[in-house]
């Protein structure tokens, strides 16, 4: 299968995943638009190279053989730090984390949140109409790129993991930005020529 192929696979079972998902209070808007949603996770997954793509496609087929939601998952992660006392009454229902993932998620997060905070410096722009970098910056039940990202780490499989550190460490040796990378994309799919515009 071809990569723009395995993506448009990926997308195909995330996004009914994503219409399932249960929020605390009412449905998301963000439920509703399939289209930036696309863009979204087509951008992020277009800066990932194959073996992580193929890796995190069959982390897509386990959970969904075994009735799971990554993405119902990944938001109820989120929920300990955006909405801790809510998040009591879920997390037992979520899978256990095992100490190896949490170092391999620590590693990615410090090299994003590294990545992300050179990105503002040069692109003030993304800051000011995105989310906050660290929890600590966000109002109360803000979701902050931190807290995200730690949310969507933690329902990847340790071989998703592995692989992803594996693709963060060569592009580091490479001196790329995989989040750079990923806003490029962005932006072009929105049909700007530099992230400036977004």
């Amino acid at each position: 299968m071809k990569k723009d192929e395995l993506i448009q696979q990926i997308i195909a079972i995330e996004w009914p995943m994503f219409q399932t998902v249960h929020n605390w209070r009412e449905r998301a808007d963000c439920q509703d638009d399939e289209h930036t949603f696309t863009i979204m996770r087509l951008s992020q997954f277009s800066a990932w190279d194959e073996s992580t793509l193929i890796s995190y496609y069959k982390d897509l087929l386990e959970t969904k053989k075994d009735g799971r939601n990554i993405m119902t998952e990944k938001y109820a992660y989120m929920m300990a730090k955006t909405h801790p006392d809510e998040f009591t009454l879920i997390k037992n229902d979520l899978p256990s984390i095992s100490m190896e993932k949490w170092q391999l998620i620590h590693l990615i997060l410090r090299q994003q949140l590294h990545w992300i905070t050179e990105i503002v410096i040069s692109y003030p722009n993304i800051k000011r109409k995105g989310r906050p970098i660290r929890q600590s910056e966000a109002n109360s039940g803000e979701t902050s790129f931190e807290t995200y990202t730690t949310g969507e780490l933690l329902t990847y499989s340790l071989s998703t993991l592995k692989s992803l550190w594996a693709y963060i460490q060569y592009l580091k040796s490479l001196g790329r930005n995989l989040n750079l990378e990923i806003l490029q994309y962005t932006a072009a799919l929105y049909g700007f020529t530099s992230i400036d515009a977004l």
